[in-house]
């Protein structure tokens, strides 16, 4: 070999090779020692930490671009071995060519090749290349029998769904062992499995609710966390292609409860018995499916009909109509003047709305948790992002980076920046979000006749829903006592217990637990 030549080094690092010693700095100290002792000139070093499996790696590309722009200054391409330059025989000699036709060498310090262009040399490096794909299958086989015991024995080692992490397990047999734990989106998942539970939302008003809480999802992405059973502290070894193909408890902490999980499953099959069955919304007709036959008890259906085909004018006429044909009858425009009179006449009393607002502050704080945790950890990332541009200015600074490579570092961080910022603001101010949280919250409840009234057909439906918690019945040009949901009841004093239940200890935490269960509907969903 001759002296003074040059290199360039690159070394590569992944899950697997740090099991078999190959450390960046061991690699580092192996191509640095060849050099030194060979008399070689080392011109630079790239460090990649992705799969040999491709070449599809950021600093290889750069170290390319290097060979490229600098092949009449360079002689060799060195990594320690054979597997650090690929774990794949096609994508390695593809690569191995591509650098050759640049007129510089590969060669690998602890496996060096002699004459590697010659036909020994070449059959030798296939043969690098080769163990070196059969060791990858061998590990990524290891890797899924690994896998497969540990679901089997109810630990989850795959990638965590939202809502985990990978961490220490802190209960069961397996605690100090690797597995998920849940982090600061457990709650917001499952805030999510319970809002789905209700009945009043389906996962496109979902995903609207819970981006606007910081929550990125899709629509299919909220699909698939809804049927995952995890999350409910359960595998099922068939999804994972696991004998014996079954379900069984894991080890991990569930953030749902069985019961809940199992009615989130029936309502997406369609198959809640608890569910109201709402027919096709049509705006001339919202009580449809909550209004019934004062004499029979059948459902009233909105109906249109017309004078006849034989008229010179034909004319419409609007109508809700027994299902069982015993004759009543009502237009549209009587009974929802007197629905809406009998909303009007739900008025709170002044100390009931001050406690209200109490309450609704308190939820919000709650609810608010796991945001301020988020814009935390995001105001945190946003400061160490700027540290690093101060680290990169002052490398710069003393010479210790190249231009081209500074300015490509400094875009990249201001792209991390801008896109935490964007986050940050999606996020939305805290104090401005609890002020429109409470104001709508005390109005709705204040004007539950305007609200109904300015409503999409949508939003009718969802508001009569939360409203009521059984039939309405319209007799002898009136309504019959509204049934309306305990809540409502309580708010609005409609019965004494409100003025004991006031006095009580602990009264803000028994009627903050019935606004959370019955409400289900946030300002941003409303649509008004």
């Amino acid at each position: 070999m001759k002296k003074y030549k040059t290199a360039v080094g690159y070394l590569r690092i992944s899950s697997e090779s740090q099991k078999d010693g190959s450390s960046i700095e061991e690699q580092k100290l192996s191509i640095k020692s060849f050099c030194t002792n060979q008399g070689i000139v080392l011109l630079e070093l790239y460090v990649d930490t992705f799969s040999g499996k491709t070449f599809n790696r950021p600093e290889f590309e750069n170290s390319f671009k290097y060979l490229k722009d600098n092949r009449n200054d360079v002689d060799l391409f060195l990594t320690k071995k054979a597997d650090r330059f690929t774990r794949g025989l096609k994508t390695g000699l593809e690569a191995f060519d591509e650098i050759s036709e640049l007129g510089i060498e590969v060669n690998f310090v602890d496996e060096w090749i002699e004459n590697i262009q010659s036909p020994q040399g070449q059959m030798l490096m296939h043969l690098k290349f080769t163990f070196a794909e059969y060791e990858r299958a061998c590990i990524y086989e290891r890797t899924r029998a690994g896998e497969r015991r540990a679901l089997q024995s109810g630990r989850y080692t795959k990638t965590p769904p939202l809502g985990y992490s990978r961490g220490t397990i802190s209960r069961g047999e397996f605690i100090g062992k690797k597995g998920m734990v849940p982090n600061e989106k457990a709650p917001l998942v499952k805030e999510l499995f319970e809002d789905y539970s209700t009945g009043l939302y389906n996962q496109r008003e979902l995903l609207t609710k819970f981006r606007a809480k910081g929550l990125k999802t899709s629509k299919s992405a909220i699909s698939v966390i809804l049927s995952n059973p995890l999350y409910a502290g359960i595998i099922d070894l068939k999804r994972y292609e696991t004998s014996p193909f079954t379900q069984i408890k894991g080890c991990h902490q569930p953030i749902i409860t069985e019961d809940l999980f199992l009615k989130v499953q029936r309502i997406k099959q369609g198959k809640n018995k608890n569910k109201k069955k709402i027919r096709g919304k049509n705006p001339l007709f919202p009580l449809n499916t909550f209004l019934y036959c004062s004499s029979c008890g059948s459902p009233m259906r909105g109906s249109t009909s017309n004078n006849g085909k034989k008229r010179n004018k034909t004319t419409w006429y609007n109508y809700y109509r027994c299902a069982n044909n015993c004759g009543e009858s009502y237009t549209p425009e009587e009974i929802h003047s007197k629905f809406l009179s009998a909303l009007a006449s739900i008025k709170p009393s002044a100390e009931v709305i001050e406690l209200f607002r109490h309450i609704l502050i308190d939820n919000y704080k709650t609810n608010s948790r796991n945001r301020i945790k988020m814009l935390s950890n995001i105001n945190k990332q946003i400061e160490e992002v700027e540290k690093l541009q101060l680290s990169l200015t002052d490398k710069f600074a003393r010479d210790l980076l190249s231009n081209e490579i500074y300015q490509k570092a400094i875009t990249a961080t201001e792209y991390d920046i801008n896109k935490l910022k964007t986050e940050r603001e999606q996020l939305g101010d805290y104090q401005d979000g609890l002020d429109k949280y409470v104001r709508f919250g005390l109005n709705i409840f204040v004007s539950l006749d305007y609200y109904y009234k300015n409503a999409s057909i949508e939003v009718k439906t969802k508001l009569l829903s939360s409203y009521f918690n059984d039939k309405l019945y319209f007799d002898k040009n009136k309504f019959r006592t509204l049934p309306f949901v305990n809540i409502i009841n309580l708010i609005c004093n409609k019965n004494k217990g409100f003025q004991q239940l006031n006095k009580k200890k602990g009264a803000n935490k028994n009627i903050n637990s019935l606004v959370v269960a019955r409400t289900g509907l946030e300002p941003a969903t409303f649509g008004l």
